[in-house]
Formats: structure tokens, sequence, C-alpha cells
């Protein structure tokens, strides 16, 4: 605990906005809260949190999986048996014993389960996003060998919304006994989930197949607010506008739902990677309606979309390769249209450490962007990473605000703590998440601090 401390506290660099981007209240954003957990960060051990939510109430749930059994001894990869674990913290950072089993609840849909997304809905209900399988072992070393289950049959696979109460039990009045199961797939590789005012959800799948050459794409299914699924509207658009996967999901004020792509492929020249696919999507259907690439002359990979006050949205990613990284946005309109008064023609860019992944994404109530990553260094083997945080922030215009850290960017020194998520609370603090560990790691140790952000002095 006491490293992560040093860690923010010793960010260095200012608190200050820059002239392009007024400070929106006078505080140093990462001086630490120490009245949360114990002197600022609460610490929970054997999840490694693939999602989180923060609850109207200040209660912050965190998702991940836990293995519960292993591969057999000779195999060529496959999916171990893994449960979902879902633990909440409540607001002063302690364990939320009125919440499952003394803080936590776990479950299983198929056996081999990863949870991708966690949303509220009005009345307090939990949905939780999961990629579900049997699971299975991989017998011999081709790449189109199928992944087989212990009776010897090709591992079912499927997308699932699954239920809580408030008081972390399951919600049999969900779906079927809880659980949605949208659609079955060998190929999803993310889900995206996302709720109406109306409480009725989207939930967006990625998918992609092929080894030499690959093949990309999205669908978005519509499920009631009680967990019924529109099975007219589980197929892919016959003719996708643009051929991308689907990495973020959006539901607009104004009810527009936007989602956001591209292609994970590496070009050897990168001014012709296609970029990042933006669609709007029918309310009713969920197939596409409109595709545009938005091309950024680099290897650019999508990491999030997040709305902005005008009913716009800005699309955040990095580009790296050749020993540089370079943390790239885009902003949109409400009609998905990018605008161009934003940074040079609706792109800005800011270089990043070299290995830097993001974490999280924030709009300001300004229309400034946070963007907190991590950076990774490796040892001469290209093992045993140490990692360190990487904020930015943009202003509303897309310049660097100069005032923040050096030229818009702070970091902090290494450590064997990864920045994972970051999250505001309703008084404008924020909740950092990071983990030390591996993701698969049941030993996996995560620390939520709190930080002043940009709450009230």
């Amino acid at each position: 605990m006491a490293m992560l401390l040093a860690a923010l506290v010793g960010c260095g660099g200012g608190s200050g906005e820059g002239e392009s981007a007024p400070s929106l209240i006078p505080v140093d954003p990462l001086k630490v809260d120490a009245s949360y957990g114990t002197e600022g960060s609460a610490k929970l051990s054997g999840l490694a949190p693939s999602a989180v939510v923060l609850q109207p109430d200040g209660k912050l749930l965190l998702a991940g999986s836990r293995r519960t059994g292993s591969l057999p001894a000779v195999n060529y990869g496959g999916a171990p048996a893994r449960e979902v674990i879902v633990r909440r913290l409540a607001a002063n950072g302690a364990p939320d014993t009125s919440f499952g089993n003394n803080g936590e609840v776990s479950f299983t849909v198929k056996g081999s389960d990863a949870p991708t997304d966690i949303k509220l809905q009005k009345n307090g209900r939990i949905v939780i996003a999961v990629l579900a399988g049997e699971p299975c072992a991989i017998n011999f070393l081709s790449s189109y060998a199928p992944c087989i289950t212990a009776a010897g049959n090709s591992a079912l696979r499927s997308s699932n919304l699954v239920a809580l109460t408030a008081a972390g039990q399951l919600d049999r009045t969900f779906g079927k006994d809880g659980v949605a199961e949208t659609a079955s797939s060998q190929n999803t590789r993310q889900l995206s989930l996302a709720v109406s005012d109306d409480d009725s959800m989207r939930l967006l799948e990625s998918w992609q197949y092929g080894v030499l050459a690959r093949f990309y794409g999205r669908s978005l299914d519509r499920i009631s607010a009680n967990g019924i699924v529109d099975n007219s509207a589980t197929q892919p658009t016959p003719q996708p506008p643009c051929e991308a996967d689907g990495v973020s999901l959006l539901i607009q004020s104004s009810g527009s739902i936007i989602s956001g792509g591209g292609q994970s492929s590496t070009y050897a020249d990168p001014s012709v990677h296609p970029g990042l696919c933006i669609a709007t999507h029918d309310p009713k259907s969920g197939l596409q309606t409109k595709g545009t690439w938005t091309k950024f002359n680099g290897n650019y990979a999508l990491s999030s979309l997040a709305s902005t006050s005008d009913d716009g949205f800005v699309a955040v990613g990095t580009n790296c390769g050749n020993g540089s990284c370079q943390l790239g946005m885009a902003r949109y309109q409400a009609n998905a249209e990018r605008q161009t008064s934003y940074g040079k023609e609706g792109f800005a860019y800011l270089a990043v450490p070299q290995y830097s992944t993001i974490a999280s994404t924030l709009v300001l109530s300004d229309d400034s962007v946070i963007v907190l990553a991590n950076r990774a260094e490796y040892d001469a083997n290209g093992s045993n990473p140490k990692f360190g945080a990487v904020w930015a922030r943009m202003s509303p215009q897309g310049e660097p605000v100069k005032d923040f850290g050096t030229q818009g960017l702070l970091t902090t020194p290494f450590s064997t703590i990864r920045p994972t998520h970051l999250v505001p609370d309703s008084q404008g603090r924020w909740l950092v998440v990071s983990v030390a560990g591996q993701a698969d790691d049941n030993n996996a140790t995560v620390f939520v601090q709190r930080v002043a952000g940009h709450s009230k002095p």
C-alpha cells in the first residue's frame, strides 16, 4: 500500500489546468484522500477486475474471474475452469458485508467464464456481461484444432447477461433464472453493455476469425429490462458499412446508439491502416445504419468512446510502434460526424511512453479529457514487467493542457502495481483501481485508492 501511495504522490507536475482549459477547481487532482480505506487505499486479494462500476450511493463493484481448475498436463491451450467473482466495497472503502457472502458473490454460467462489463439499472439491479464457455483443452498443435471438453465434445461458448439483486443474490426474475443468453459463437472476443433510460439494454458483441487473413465484425443485441432477448435483432448486418470489431458502445442522451472499433492487424506501412470505424445503429433492430472510417495514419487501436456534454463523443486510443507510442483522440458531433474544429481537423495527439496501455478515459464537466494509462518496462529477456501510471489531459479544444504535469502529461515511478480503472464519484473524486499480479493470477492483489480529482477543496 505504501508503494502505491508513494507512486501517486510522486507524480510531481502541477495540478493546474493551463490557459487553454482553466482549472475546474484549484486542487491537486492526485492528492490522496486519506479518509478512504486505510490512509486512502483499500486492499483486496484474489481478484483482478476486468470491469468496475460505482453505485449512486458510493459503493464500488468489481467483477473478475478466478480459476477453479487446471488444463491437462498435455495440451496446446484451451479454457480452464473459471468462475465469475463480484466484490463490493462500501463508500468508505471497507468490504460491504451486506453484499453476498461478506462482500463477495461467485457464480458460473458454463464453467469457464469471464466478465467483460458491468452496469446498473435504475431499480438497483446489477447486470454483468459474461463470455461463457465450457472448460476445454486443445489436444494437438494446429491453428484449426477444436477445443475439446472432458466429455470429448467441441466446447460451446455463448454471450450472456447475468443479473444480481442489490444484495448480491441471483435475480431469478431476469431472463431465465437470472441469465439471458443472447447468442452462441466460437468467435466472440469482447462484450460491451449499455443501459437505456427505460432500463432496456444493448449488448455489443465483437468477433473475429481467420488465421492468415483476419475477418472482423460486430453485432448488437437488444435485451429488455427484465432480460428478454429480442431474437429478431441478434444477427450482424449482412453488409456492414465497414469491416471492424466492436470495442466500445454508447447510448447517448438523445437515444442514439454508437459503436466503435477497428482492426487489430498491424500494417507494415502504418499510413494504409484503415483506422477506426464509427457506426450508428437502428434503436429497434440494432443493425448498423451508418458506418465510416476515421483514418489516423497509424496502427491505431481504439480503447473507448466517451460522451461529451453536447451529446457528441470522443474516441480515444493509442498508436504504438517503432519504439514510440502516441495517444490519439478524435471528437465527434451528435450526428457522429467528426468535429473538425477539434485539434487539427478533428484529431488530437500526445506522445506517451513506450508500451503504454490505456486503462480508462474520463470526460470532465468542461469537456476536457483525462486519460489514465499504464506504461510497462521489461527486463532483457522481455519478462518481469514493472509498471507506472501515465496521466494525460487534453483541453476541450484538443490541445495538451500545458500546466497539467509537463505539457499535459504526468508519469509515476515504476513498481509492480498496474493501474486498470479510473472511476469518478458524485463529489468529483476519483477512484483509481490498480492490480499487483497477472490478470489470470488467483493471487493478484487489488488496490483501490481515492484521490481528490476535481472535488471541492
